[in-house]
């Protein structure tokens, strides 16, 4: 059995190892990307934190771009219309203005000099130098080069726009940025900070992270988000490693969930430098119509019934973004298609502010989650006994389990990877079933090899489909406790010599499949033939606690099938037979016991010849039925035992009691006996 249980560790354990090696190699060769970004995006749908309440939202939506048309035609929108806004948010109160709107270009306006701001751009920038608090959108991208384009690919910012507004980043890589596109000299002159707004997306086209820093020429620039923050943190200094930015000495207090003196703000980075954003799906943004709408009220000395109060903008950060369609600002996100872009920079910017980031569990946590749960699938499908449960409902939950750990995860800023962990199942789980469905029929064809003439077809059945394990075992052989059962037809020499040979055996063929089919009946297995003698036992493979039981029952019936069988002789003008049953409870040896050529599945020991022994004394006594001592003890709570006498066989030093059962429904009683006085006499009534 040792051996047995070794072999199949050895099995299960090639089989999780190979499971762990295949997956680890999707993992490390970006064979699962896709499906983990799918993943994410279903736990960033489905299960997002709430963003800062410092953050505010107005969008140029479709009813924005409606309302204005009469008044001022398509878009984009004279500039002053951006400046009656940022006048309204400065009287409001709000701490900063976002705008996620470039304006890279003069507007061109009949009869204005060239080289002369136009009115409306004029209001743009006195509107946002009197603010103060307003951060205008720039880019930095990689260009192609074309025929069109060599001459602006490559030139140096301009230094009075890289001098305000480039930061010291140690340890930043290089990049290949060679173009950018920034707001008209006077605007952001007049700004107070500027941010990057270009967003890198996946390989499957979707939004979900960004550099928080852009090179360019050496001088890194904010993105969008992060341009107030580094006001409002004001830290000390940056650096960036392989895996964070840290904030050094940043005034964080409880904006950032961390303590009010200056502390370190450590921002976690992916592999390749880039933040990933903790999308938020709460924000509940402000129509621009009803911003306009109620700046026109104010304009005209009507403070009353204000479709948008200032009132909700005080010490807000406000981003200020396009939401229609014409606008070309919809991308796919985390959250879903069609996202406004600004959505992306209010989360990065609530993540930062509040602390609220996700930390990647990294590559060494999803390669050990791979091995553990191919043991875990492979352990219990191996190992178990009953199919539906283990087979089919351990992987199912586990899978389960794990999936809800990840959305769990997700919610604790946790990140764990979702696809190779799963797919470590699922090949563990189709490897195991496979190599078990290999095995099991294997198993069970030499099973039926093995016991198909010892037992009955229902037990094979039942064998075969809930305990093959403890049919094998008979390979290396095991220690039991059965009861052993042989039987004799007495005086069958004498009848065979007055009988032709084939009437003798068709004689004996006839008395063994009566006697076969009862003991088939009572489930016991049929060791061997033996002449005219019959040797069966109970107790295997079937496990049974009562095999003592079963076997006097199955002796009382064989007695009676026995009568049945002589009456049948008798009609056709044959000898009647009869015949002794001996019975023994012990321990045995089980096993395939033979040569290479031919194995029995069978039983040896002690306790196998006293039963032999038991079914020879049947003569001496003259008793149907003899019984030992151990098998009167299992039975005489419920059968009726008359005892006979203490016997010493060989190689036993002490005598044992043996019994004769009495079947109550035959009417086996004698003369003179009474159910109170079969039970054992006193030790002195052997003396």
């Amino acid at each position: 059995m040792l051996r047995f249980a070794n072999r199949k560790a050895l099995n299960g354990a090639l089989i999780a190892l190979a499971a762990a090696l295949l997956v680890n190699l999707g993992f490390y060769s970006g064979l699962f990307e896709a499906l983990e970004l799918k993943a994410f995006d279903m736990r960033a749908k489905y299960n997002s934190s709430p963003s800062s309440p410092d953050v505010a939202i107005i969008l140029v939506d479709e009813a924005s771009l409606r309302g204005m048309n009469p008044i001022v035609g398509r878009w984009p929108w004279p500039r002053s219309v951006h400046a009656d806004v940022v006048d309204f948010l400065a009287m409001s109160g709000a701490k900063a203005v976002l705008f996620d709107i470039l304006f890279t270009e003069n507007e061109r306006v009949f009869g204005t000099p060239k080289g002369t701001l136009s009115p409306s751009d004029k209001s743009l920038v006195q509107a946002t130098a009197t603010a103060g608090n307003v951060y205008h959108a720039a880019q930095i991208v990689i260009d192609e080069d074309d025929e069109y384009n060599k001459s602006l690919l490559n030139r140096p910012m301009p230094k009075d726009f890289s001098g305000r507004f480039s930061v010291d980043l140690k340890g930043a890589p290089a990049s290949s940025h060679n173009n950018f596109y920034l707001p008209f000299k006077e605007l952001y002159k007049a700004a107070h900070g500027m941010g990057i707004v270009e967003f890198l997306s996946d390989p499957d086209g979707v939004y979900r992270r960004t550099k928080l820093f852009r090179n360019y020429q050496g001088n890194f620039y904010p993105v969008l988000p992060v341009a107030p923050l580094l006001d409002i943190l004001k830290p000390e200094s940056l650096r960036q490693d392989e895996d964070k930015i840290t904030l050094i000495g940043a005034h964080a207090g409880s904006q950032a969930g961390l303590s009010p003196q200056l502390t370190n703000l450590e921002v976690p980075l992916q592999k390749d430098g880039s933040y990933l954003i903790k999308m938020h799906g709460d924000f509940k943004p402000y129509s621009m119509s009803g911003v306009l709408s109620s700046i026109q009220k104010i304009k005209m000395g009507n403070l009353e019934g204000l479709p948008v109060s200032p009132d909700d903008f005080t010490d807000k950060v406000v981003f200020i973004g396009g939401s229609a369609v014409g606008i070309e600002d919809l991308k796919p996100t985390s959250m879903g298609s069609g996202i406004p872009g600004v959505y992306l920079h209010a989360s990065a910017y609530s993540n930062i502010i509040r602390g609220d980031f996700l930390r990647y569990s990294g590559p060494l946590v999803t390669s050990l989650s791979i091995l553990l749960l191919a043991v875990i699938v492979t352990v219990s499908i191996l190992w178990s006994r009953n199919v539906i449960y283990y087979q089919l409902g351990v992987p199912f939950l586990l899978a389960f389990l794990y999936l809800f750990v990840s959305f769990w995860g997700y919610r604790h800023n946790i990140l764990l990877d979702m696809v190779a962990p799963t797919m470590s199942i699922l090949i563990s789980w189709m490897g195991s079933f496979a190599f078990l469905s290999i095995t099991e029929g294997k198993d069970k064809r030499k099973i039926k090899r093995m016991l198909s003439q010892y037992v009955s077809p229902s037990i094979l059945a039942t064998l075969i489909d809930k305990s093959p394990q403890d049919v094998l075992k008979a390979e290396v052989g095991s220690k039991e406790n059965l009861t052993i059962l042989f039987s004799d037809i007495r005086g069958f020499t004498s009848i065979s010599e007055r009988l032709a040979a084939e009437q003798v055996v068709e004689l004996l063929n006839g008395y063994l499949r009566e006697m076969v089919d009862v003991i088939f009946k009572h489930e016991g297995t049929l060791d061997k033939f033996i002449g005219d003698a019959i040797m069966a036992f109970w107790g295997a493979p079937i496990r049974t606690s009562d095999h003592a039981m079963q076997t006097v029952l199955a002796a009382f019936d064989m007695r009676r099938q026995l009568k049945v069988f002589n009456q049948e002789l008798a009609a056709k003008g044959g000898f009647p037979l009869d015949m002794g049953v001996g019975i023994n409870t012990g321990d045995v040896i089980l096993g395939n016991i033979g040569s290479e050529k031919k194995l029995d599945y069978t039983i040896i020991g002690d306790n196998v010849n006293l039963a032999s022994r038991m079914e020879g004394l049947t003569k001496e006594y003259g008793s149907p039925i003899l019984i030992t001592e151990s098998t009167y003890e299992s039975i005489k709570a419920s059968v009726p035992c008359r005892i006979i006498d203490m016997v010493r066989v060989v190689g036993k030093k002490q005598g044992i009691r043996i019994y004769e059962p009495i079947d109550m429904r035959e009417g086996d009683m004698r003369e003179g006996d009474a159910p109170d006085r079969l039970v054992p006499l006193s030790e002195e009534a052997f003396n």
